[in-house]
């Protein structure tokens, strides 16, 4: 049961009148009327537009509330000043940035959301008058799910030393985690946890946890709790991590972590295919919708798949019987059949109309040697094109803005990877590329990051190319276009090329593989899915799961953060995290996330990366898709150029606004 310790609201004695100063390098703020209004070609900060001088704008009172909130619901009254009437006026739109911390209501009553903590812009408009104020909200929280004694609590807060094997099995220290997840499952080593308390702390919320039960070995947040975590911490703020444990009576720790949380939640689909499935009674490609458990999509050993970045289009194996193509929009439903291999592992067009095939003759259960061609994924025909046929093209994959293609240039001996330039009016292929080359080890299922900039792939030690038999690989990247490239030594589970973090050690290393990419950015950072038969906190350990190369359950789903504003040729990766809803007792593998099919206009949204028209605005119902509201556009927002974002570090990536995050 949650117990709040206290409430109260602390207003911060400033008199700040929010009008914003002059930003010409930012575009102008395109009022209701569709008019650009003199002393409107500004935008704040916080990416809000306002006017600039005292003809046109509002003051927001009172100016930068500080509220501490604990469980009981608070509130604030805001009011919008005209600043040449002084006089307070009436039918101003409130919006606030950032949703998690509350709503505003249409008479400007701000009411916060639970306990989230966090600093959000109160942003009030009438006509082309534009007003704004800081609102910066503390939330503390405590609760006790194990129903431990007072006495217990205040021995566990005092911290010992019982137990020198006590340490992190999962997380790992310093990973990045995004928003919209379910939370991590904490697992440690040593003696048998019988009570313990989590302290967690970023720079406006404070969590007290203490847990108890058959198996505090294994702590898990309430979605509740991981939300207000994970929604309370800026961006760049640390969310510090410490757990105290019982064991016998004995106290040991706090053993301490810290993790990032990315300013953006994960959205969409991620499809991957099992040999193993209990829920398909074998082969099947399977997907997780973001926060639900593992469903099967086709079942039947469909495997050897690819999918479409906007989420419309599977193209499969069926049991290496026949290959055929899958309408993700209409529940999966078949749209043609052809023989086998003719789609085994194909590159698909990010829209899905149609994709490249792969020469297939030295990938172990593919016997396929006819030419690369494009192919039509509703017909299953093939489409004129030039400049790709005669290429021995293995893996391929289109990058996000589909004016690319990468693949392993097999007929080099499997030890390159090139690139060619495609243009989608005339199906033209040209340029071709090496832009990896490993004398001694094999690169192999690249992906483009979003920015179609950089493509990452796993660097396999044998020619088949694959996850099984004692193949050892990892993920590198590689920038097209100084063609530099960095072992991704975070995500890997590596602090340098010889040392490990990993907690088991280099009985750990070496087994990742399949890496595919998310096709946008999220909370400034690129998102990987990966194969990996690393061991799993206490669940999976050198005692219950010795074999790395069994077929379940070593073989799992991982996703890794990769900063967006990388240096080629140095590491940009940060240590891995367990894709939740999997199967676990399968071998997952070769996981894609898609996005899912785009929202209209007044649908409701979390980001812009939802919405057809590109925009998510909050308003008094709540966060909708919106039409082009003008000005700056926000974080994930639709953009030709960085000059398009609102902020001056903000980039455009595949389309959408993304700023990276403070180092």
């Amino acid at each position: 049961m949650r117990q709040s310790r206290f409430v109260f609201l602390t207003l911060a004695a400033t008199s700040a009148v929010a009008i914003a100063e002059a930003c010409s390098s930012k575009p102008p703020f395109v009022g209701p009327d569709g008019a650009a209004p003199d002393d409107a070609n500004v935008t704040s900060d916080i990416g809000f537009p306002q006017g600039n001088d005292a003809s046109s704008g509002l003051i927001v009172t009172p100016a930068n509330v500080t509220l501490s909130v604990s469980g009981a619901p608070v509130t604030q009254q805001y009011t919008a000043t005209d600043t040449v009437s002084q006089k307070v006026v009436t039918g101003a739109g409130w919006s606030i940035d950032d949703a998690p911390l509350g709503s505003i209501d249409a008479n400007g009553l701000f009411t916060a959301a639970g306990n989230y903590g966090g600093v959000t812009a109160v942003n009030a408009e009438l006509g082309s008058a534009k007003g704004t104020t800081t609102l910066t909200i503390n939330a503390t929280v405590t609760e006790n799910p194990g129903g431990l004694s007072s006495s217990d609590q205040g021995l566990l807060k005092g911290g010992g030393s019982a137990d020198a094997s006590f340490r992190w099995l999962y997380p790992y220290d310093k990973t990045v985690f995004p928003r919209g997840l379910g939370s991590p499952i904490l697992q440690f080593d040593g003696a048998a946890i019988d009570k313990a308390y989590v302290h967690i702390q970023s720079a406006h919320f404070s969590y007290d946890g203490f847990f108890g039960g058959s198996n505090p070995s294994q702590i898990t947040f309430s979605s509740t709790t991981w939300d207000e975590i994970s929604g309370s911490a800026g961006a760049g703020d640390p969310v510090t991590v410490q757990v105290t444990k019982m064991s016998g009576g004995q106290v040991t720790g706090p053993i301490t972590e810290t993790w990032k949380i990315a300013q953006g939640s994960l959205h969409g689909t991620v499809y991957y295919s099992s040999y193993t499935s209990a829920l398909a009674n074998g082969g099947a490609t399977l997907k997780i919708k973001v926060g639900t458990p593992a469903q099967v999509l086709v079942g039947g050993c469909n495997t050897c798949h690819s999918v479409s970045d906007n989420g419309g289009v599977l193209a499969a194996s069926y049991g290496h019987s026949y290959d055929a193509t899958y309408d993700l929009t209409k529940d999966a439903g078949t749209m043609t059949q052809v023989p086998d291999c003719t789609f085994c592992l194909p590159g698909v067009y990010p829209d899905g109309t149609f994709l490249l095939s792969t020469y297939g003759a030295n990938i172990p259960g593919m016997g396929g040697t006819d030419p690369v061609a494009l192919y039509d994924t509703k017909k299953g025909t093939v489409v004129s094109s030039t400049g790709i046929s005669s290429i021995t093209a293995s893996m391929p994959a289109f990058s996000p803005d589909g004016t690319k293609v990468v693949f392993n240039h097999e007929s080099l001996g499997g030890h390159t990877l090139a690139t060619m330039n495609f243009d989608v009016k005339s199906k033209a292929f040209t340029s071709l590329t090496d832009i990896v080359t490993d004398t001694s080890l094999y690169p192999s299922w690249p992906a483009f990051t979003p920015d179609s900039a950089s493509v990452i792939y796993h660097d396999d030690d044998a020619q088949d190319y694959a996850t099984w038999s004692g193949n050892k690989a990892d993920l590198i990247l590689a920038d097209v276009a100084t063609k530099k490239t960095a072992s991704l030594l975070a995500l890997n589970g590596m602090t340098t090329k010889t040392a490990t973090y990993l907690p088991y050690g280099t009985a750990e290393t070496l087994l990742n593989y399949e890496p595919t990419v998310l096709p946008v950015a999220v909370g400034g950072y690129f998102w990987v899915v990966f194969t990996s038969r690393r061991y799993y906190g206490n669940i999976m350990t050198p005692s219950n799961e010795p074999d790395p190369w069994s077929s379940t359950p070593r073989k799992k789903l991982w996703v890794a953060a990769v900063d967006i504003n990388g240096t080629p040729g140095t590491d940009s990766s940060h240590p891995a995290f367990y894709l939740p809803g999997q199967e676990f007792n399968a071998g997952n593998m070769r996981g894609f996330w898609a996005l899912d099919p785009c929202k209209g206009d007044g649908k409701t949204c979390e980001t812009a990366d939802e919405c057809c028209g590109g925009y998510c605005r909050s308003t008094s119902s709540g966060k909708v898709c919106v039409p082009p509201p003008g000005g700056c556009a926000q974080e994930f927002e639709k953009c030709t150029t960085g000059s398009d974002c609102c902020g001056s570090t903000a980039l455009c990536v595949n389309g959408h606004c993304a700023t990276p995050p403070p180092n």
